[in-house]
């Protein structure tokens, strides 16, 4: 048996060993840009836009605590542009501080990002999506959760009208890498010697 690598003796199991290692593909993804999400954020963005000019159009002249109601709106501008193109920032910056390693064992997935330090370990036998997205660079898809939430409507006449639930589904995996068929197969082969 080898002894494991430098910063991973706490970490794997007597019998764990590792298979691969590497990093997502960094720079910014401009084809996120063609989403529901962008399309809620230019509605969003330009709402708020449109209310930040209108309440600032209607400030009286030389009152000073009026003239702070308009600002307001700022943060909903800002989540508004977020959900424009933030997001695809914010998930090039995660992907530049993110490393995946593979094991006999386990799939980890570590990032070092302004919260702090996480190391996140998914056991092969309770992976519950495997799917392999095979573009360049390609995506190795493994875990999947559901989010359910309840939003109220509201029926005519300003009464209630019920609730509805909204699901949605969070992908993990190892994602934008060079060698992703290389690494399914991998994954599928590590799986089934632990399954037998």
């Amino acid at each position: 048996m080898t002894n494991p690598p430098p910063g991973w003796e706490d970490i794997l199991a007597p019998d764990e060993h590792i298979l691969w290692q590497d990093r997502p593909q960094t720079g910014i993804v401009w084809s996120d840009l063609i989403s529901p999400v962008s399309i809620m954020g230019v509605f969003f963005t330009g709402f708020s836009i449109f209310w930040v000019t209108l309440a600032a159009s209607m400030v009286p002249a030389g009152d000073p605590v009026f003239r702070l109601f308009p600002l307001f709106g700022l943060p909903f501008i800002a989540v508004g542009l977020y959900l424009l193109v933030g997001r695809l920032f914010w998930d090039a910056y995660v992907r530049q501080r993110t490393w995946y390693t593979l094991t006999n064992r386990k799939a980890y997935i570590a990032t070092d990002v302004l919260f702090g330090r996480s190391l996140k370990p998914f056991d092969l036998r309770e992976m519950n999506s495997l799917a392999l997205d095979d573009s360049a660079p390609g995506t190795v898809w493994f875990h999947s959760q559901a989010y359910t939430r309840r939003s109220f409507r509201t029926a005519s006449g300003g009464r209630s009208g019920g609730s509805r639930r909204q699901t949605t589904v969070v992908r993990t995996g190892f994602r934008r890498i060079p060698d992703a068929r290389r690494v399914y197969r991998l994954i599928t082969d590590a799986r089934e010697a632990v399954m037998a």
